[in-house]
């Protein structure tokens, strides 16, 4: 078995990283949620409330205090997946966890020292954490929810004095939330004082809020590419042997798929984009397409786009260490397979050629030689033209 170089360490932590933000989420989380059921107190106790005198604070004041546990453990699945959305609600959580525990529960430095560390963590990688999914959206959604939810009856309770008839019961204050934010409004219960009048208007105009963003980030894309597959049918993939598998949907793999299919080759694309962006890749691209939706750095993924019987994988993302990382899992599955990888960084030239890839190119070093060539009018001969393309990763360096 091989041991791993430096560089494959340094592309292995680039690749993984955001995984350690997402389990330092998660137990930042975790701690918050042990610390609250470690404690003396029966939350389940509030929903047994029959009046609002009966209700001790103290102990209602760690209902939020356990749902900020619970959402940042909820938002490190988001993290997992790299998704923009659950990074800054994450940020945003963290924050108030800080406020919260420095001000309410100071003596629990642990959790703290934890959520500062993942705060800072998220700042760090913010740029890890730039894709946008429909489970991301759905997370998000779901934490809006349900913090909206918990304002609302907790509000309730808190102006129950206000409305008429009073609301004195967590069921009733339940009751009255969803159908506020619902802006269904029977009429039965009604506010009668300035506070509760504003609190009502609050919680109408968060509950549209959440409702249209939550019908339009989970339901729109299903709805969506329902009709889509209903207008155009169900497409069937391709014979998937003799082909080439192209992962990523950069300019450069774009531009390698049009050439390859007009030289009457199959290809299958992978991507990380959903299914309801095939046909602008497709538009994009200029052809009908073989796409397949997932992380190209994974073995099923490549698996199911037929990598082993195809002709060549060419990896050519806009990100060097997932390009890296492409070429570990294809040579895992069968060092045969011949592999190609672009370079977008010049820098980064040396820890790819680690991966031992069958061609390794640099567009960016390559045009730079090409034009200090040109520029200082030295000849170069079509073969040394194609010499530099395919070695522009080796044969455009000084060897050490």
């Amino acid at each position: 078995m091989k041991t791993l170089t430096w560089q494959q360490l340094v592309s292995m932590w680039q690749y993984l990283r955001h995984f350690l933000v997402a389990i330092v989420v998660f137990i930042t989380g975790f701690l918050i949620f042990r610390s609250v059921w470690g404690d003396n107190v029966n939350l389940l106790s509030l929903f047994q409330i029959k009046t609002f005198k009966d209700i001790n604070w103290s102990d209602a004041a760690n209902g939020p205090w356990l749902l900020l546990g619970l959402f940042l453990m909820l938002n490190a699945v988001g993290l997992l997946f790299r998704a923009r959305i659950a990074w800054a609600v994450t940020l945003i959580l963290l924050m108030i966890v800080f406020t919260f525990t420095w001000h309410f529960f100071s003596h629990l430095g642990i959790n703290i020292y934890w959520a500062s560390g993942a705060a800072i963590l998220l700042i760090l990688m913010s740029k890890d954490f730039n894709r946008s999914s429909a489970t991301a959206g759905g997370i998000a959604a779901f934490i809006s929810f349900a913090v909206l939810l918990f304002y609302s009856t907790y509000g309730a309770m808190y102006f129950g004095d206000g409305f008429k008839p009073v609301i004195e019961d967590l069921s009733t204050a339940f009751y009255f939330s969803m159908v506020t934010m619902t802006t269904v409004g029977y009429g039965d219960i009604t506010p009668q004082t300035e506070a509760a009048r504003l609190f009502t208007v609050s919680v109408i105009v968060a509950g549209i809020t959440v409702f249209a963003t939550s019908l339009t980030t989970v339901f729109a894309p299903i709805i969506s590419g329902g009709l889509s597959r209903l207008v155009r049918g169900v497409k069937k993939p391709m014979n998937r042997k003799n082909h080439f598998i192209v992962c990523g949907t950069s300019v450069l793999a774009s531009a390698t798929v049009l050439q390859l299919i007009k030289r009457g080759f199959d290809v299958t694309v992978i991507t990380v984009e959903d299914e309801d962006k095939f046909t602008q890749i497709e538009q994009r691209i200029g052809a009908k397409l073989d796409i397949v939706s997932g992380d190209s750095t994974d073995s099923d993924v490549l698996t199911d786009a037929g990598v082993e019987d195809c002709q060549a994988v060419l990896a050519l993302t806009n990100d060097d260490a997932t390009n890296a990382f492409i070429v570990l899992s294809v040579k895992a599955i069968s060092p045969n397979i011949k592999a190609v990888t672009a370079v977008n960084d010049a820098k980064n030239i040396k820890k790819v050629k680690r991966v031992n890839a069958d061609v390794l190119l640099a567009p960016q070093l390559f045009g730079s030689v090409v034009l200090a060539s040109v520029l200082s009018g030295e000849p170069i001969s079509n073969d040394q033209l194609l010499d530099m393309l395919l070695h522009s990763g080796e044969g455009l360096m000084k060897k050490d």
